[in-house]
């Protein structure tokens, strides 16, 4: 019996064991990254949604890639989703793209605001070109302001060319952004037809592509050539904030986040942590929408209560129809950030406005005499001698 029991106690665990000790085990280690990063991280870049990081390996791959094609392009396009404009902002582009040309396209533009769109404009329009897009539907005025920045330099390339005694080609043109902001469905506006495969979703372009447009109807300047490329995202999401607004607006993998985390960020940016230029009715169109006030219950609760109220107590629908709803447009036009807060110039005064009269300062005590115990100490101060002062 005794050696029975010294065998069972020296025999390996079971697979079942094994099992369940690492799962234990794995908890564990989340718990400690979440908290973590809590600690580290400053208040005002945490978020409900708690840790999120997503980076697949195709991903670095094209990055690796994409940085050797820029050496050879013309000008590059960078997509920027208008709703979360300085989130879809690559730290990196400029350090990529050096001094070539760069135009800037905010997709999505159909579901932002209208201020949000005019400061961006005012922001950026002093360095570089800015339009405006929906991605899926287009907008003549606006895709044809970027074929003309487009045209633009390739006639700027083909100069050069032409003293050199080389034959003109098309524009190379880069596209470039955040997974999920656009850029396939915009090279397809820009090509004239469908050549790059756009779906809603993150992480459906995985390689870099060359897509040629049609050439001119009107017979003037060469094609481009577009090169379409998989979304780029920083390795590290060290800003939890932003790292939510990507899952909230869909623009990266929703394997990397909780579903229902992300809808009560959503529902915080909206109510407790909105930003009043963009998205000042959020309540309001949250209470419109689904009949429950954010103001009365804390983000985790409201899911909770509009789970019972529509969704027969799933949790999970529940955020998700908020999610879709915000990603259609659904909850009213929103954007979840801008630029910093515009400094705007003081309005010029009419012509013939009056010009103000001139604040004189008046010293009553300039006309009175000094009195002796006055004169006697400005002598002291003036002869150094500060006894009594």
């Amino acid at each position: 019996m005794l050696l029975a029991t010294i065998r069972a106690f020296r025999a390996p665990p079971s697979p079942f064991l094994r099992r369940t000790t690492a799962l234990f085990a794995a908890k564990g280690k989340a718990k400690g990254k979440n908290r973590k990063v809590k600690e580290e991280t400053p208040e005002h870049e945490r978020s409900v949604a708690g840790a999120i990081n997503w980076y697949p390996g195709h991903i670095a791959r094209a990055e690796r890639e994409l940085r050797d094609y820029l050496k050879r392009v013309d000008v590059v396009i960078e997509a920027r989703d208008a709703r979360i404009g300085a989130t879809t902002a690559h730290p990196d582009v400029s350090e990529w793209i050096g001094a070539r040309p760069r135009v800037v396209v905010f997709t999505f533009a159909d579901l932002a605001p209208a201020n949000v769109v005019r400061d961006w404009k005012e922001e950026l329009s002093r360095d570089v070109p800015v339009f405006f897009v929906d991605a899926k539907r287009g907008g003549a005025k606006a895709l044809q302001g970027i074929r003309n920045e487009l045209t633009k330099a390739g006639r700027v390339v083909n100069e050069k060319r032409a003293k050199k005694g080389i034959m003109p080609r098309a524009a190379r043109v880069a596209v470039i952004g955040y997974p999920n902001v656009g850029k396939s469905a915009l090279i397809n506006k820009l090509a004239g037809r469908k050549a790059a495969k756009s779906e809603n979703k993150a992480g459906v372009t995985r390689s870099l592509n060359w897509v040629r447009s049609k050439p001119s109807t009107q017979g003037k300047g060469l094609p481009f050539e577009l090169l379409d490329s998989p979304g780029i995202i920083p390795a590290k999401q060290l800003n939890q904030r932003m790292a939510a607004r990507l899952a909230i607006c869909g623009d990266i993998g929703d394997a990397s986040y909780d579903t229902r985390l992300v809808a009560e960020a959503l529902v915080e940016e909206l109510t407790t942590r909105r930003d009043e230029r963009y998205a000042r009715d959020g309540g309001a169109s949250l209470l419109s929408k689904y009949g429950v006030d954010p103001d009365v219950f804390a983000p985790d609760v409201y899911v909770d209560e509009l789970a019972d109220l529509r969704y027969e107590g799933d949790a999970g629908t529940a955020a998700m129809a908020i999610l879709t709803d915000f990603r259609a447009g659904r909850l009213g036009k929103v954007a979840l950030e801008g630029p910093k807060a515009p400094q705007r110039a003081a309005p010029e005064p009419p012509a013939d406005a009056p010009k103000p009269k001139p604040v004189v300062v008046k010293n009553e005590d300039a006309k009175r005499p000094l009195s002796d115990e006055e004169r006697e100490m400005a002598e002291r101060r003036d002869a150094g001698d500060w006894v009594g002062w």
